[in-house]
C-alpha cells in the first residue's frame, strides 16, 4: 500500500497545482485585454494630437482622419467629419457605423463629450 500513495499524491499536488494556474491565468487575462485596447488608443491620441498640434490647434477633431483607428470595428475605415460630440452609443462606437477621427476616438474611449475638451486633451 506504501508505494501506492506517492503516485497518488504526486497527482494530487500536480491538479491542485494546474488549477491555481488556471486561476492566475483567468484573474490577469481581463486586464492584459484592456490594456491592450488602452495601448492602442493611446497610439492613435497621440498620432491625431500631434496632426493637431502639427497645424496650430486650429482644426476641429472631426476633420483629423486617424489612420488604422476603427472606432465603429466594422473592419473599414470610415472618413467623414460628421460625428457630433454628445451623441456616442454603442452602435455607433462598437458596431455599425462612425467616423474615425480625434472626435470619434474622443467621444468613444476617452468620454470626452466637448470639442473644447478634446483639443484639450491633446494639450491645445
Amino acid at each position: 500500500m506504501k508505494g501506492i500513495e506517492l503516485p497518488i499524491n504526486v497527482l494530487i499536488i500536480v491538479a491542485v497545482a494546474i488549477i491555481v494556474l488556471i486561476a492566475l491565468v483567468a484573474m490577469f487575462y481581463p486586464n492584459f485585454r484592456n490594456s491592450s485596447i488602452t495601448v492602442n488608443s493611446d497610439i492613435y491620441k497621440n498620432t491625431a494630437c500631434q496632426i493637431m498640434i502639427d497645424r496650430g490647434c486650429e482644426p476641429d477633431a472631426k476633420s483629423i482622419r486617424i489612420e488604422g483607428f476603427d472606432a465603429d470595428k466594422d473592419g473599414q475605415q470610415d472618413d467623414g467629419t460628421d460625428w457630433t460630440f454628445g451623441t456616442a452609443t454603442t452602435t455607433n462606437c462598437g458596431t455599425t457605423s462612425g467616423n474615425d477621427n480625434l472626435a470619434s476616438l474622443c467621444e468613444c474611449y476617452y468620454s470626452i463629450k466637448a470639442p473644447s475638451a478634446c483639443k484639450a486633451l491633446c494639450g491645445c
